[in-house]
């Protein structure tokens, strides 16, 4: 398939932080942006949905066979940066967070600092308008580059597009490039907030066991791993799958779990919330679920 590395199914777990996912009938990579229209052209002729996979966080992805395409937009094609400004620089939504983060920081690029140690990639992070310490990567970005889903190319300036807490107006588009506006600062300046950042993370939050991140938003004015902790929740198993003893509002992949068993501790960390605080907590975990008939 002209423009697409691989066409060929392979298990989501590999590719997901989660390290939880089956296998889609169809797994494409496109190279770049003819190769990503080849995607949707095939997902059409298959008669398969396409779900728009970058670093793979934030994802909580069904086991077993998948009835639906996933298109990867990681390649060297969507996989670049370059300075366009005194103050900008324009990337492919491939381009992973940390290396954005590396880059800025060599060029005295700063006012990112707040995404260090967050996995995930440019176009994934707009979509869910990643965010940390009170900031969010909406707040920095000047324009986007998209393909719709018949593969016809949009641009949009930010102020076009509709961004709320970690969440975007951008369920329904690809995005393939961003324009970001940065602040000129010492290099060694914004390594020294990385890096206390990276750290602060680390002490707060389990960085080093498979996860996608916090389970629920926070509600407005209050804290969901507050909540959770104060239920008693944490340290909670079922099947492969805890409850973090760190942070309450992260699900941790300790021992093989499944979907099935995330998705069990997700609803008794719900219920608990609604009957102590009388609060609907809200997922930010973006859930790839598969509909199966029971025999």
């Amino acid at each position: 398939m002209a423009g697409t590395l691989q066409d060929r199914s392979v298990p989501l777990r590999r590719l997901t932080t989660f390290r939880i996912g089956g296998a889609p009938l169809l797994y494409l990579r496109p190279t770049g942006y003819r190769g990503l229209r080849s995607a949707l052209e095939r997902c059409r002729r298959c008669g398969l949905a396409p779900r728009i996979l970058g670093g793979g966080s934030k994802l909580l992805v069904d086991d077993g066979e998948l009835p639906f395409a996933v298109i990867h937009v990681c390649s060297p094609g969507f996989d670049w940066i370059e300075r366009t400004g005194s103050r900008t620089v324009r990337a492919g939504a491939g381009v992973r967070l940390a290396r954005l983060l590396g880059y800025c920081r060599e060029a005295g690029l700063g006012g990112l600092e707040f995404l260090a140690g967050i996995p995930g990639t440019v176009g994934g992070a707009l979509a869910g308008n990643a965010g940390a310490w009170g900031s969010s990567i909406a707040e920095r970005l000047v324009r986007l580059w998209m393909l719709d889903q018949e593969g016809r190319p949009l641009e949009r300036p930010a102020r076009d597009v509709a961004f709320g807490y970690r969440t975007s107006g951008l369920r329904r588009v690809i995005v393939t490039e961003a324009e970001i506006e940065l602040e000129p600062r010492p290099p060694e300046a914004i390594a020294g907030l990385m890096v206390r950042n990276v750290q602060e993370k680390a002490r707060r939050q389990p960085t080093d066991i498979p996860n996608a991140g916090c389970v629920f938003k926070n509600p407005p004015g209050g804290s969901a791993g507050k909540m959770l902790e104060l239920c008693g929740l944490k340290g909670l198993h079922v099947g492969g799958a805890e409850v973090s003893s760190l942070h309450a509002n992260f699900i941790c992949n300790v021992a093989g779990a499944r979907a099935c068993d995330v998705l069990e501790l997700v609803e008794i960390m719900r219920q608990s919330v609604r009957k102590r605080f009388g609060v609907e907590l809200e997922l930010e975990l973006k859930l790839w679920r598969v509909e199966r008939r029971v025999a």
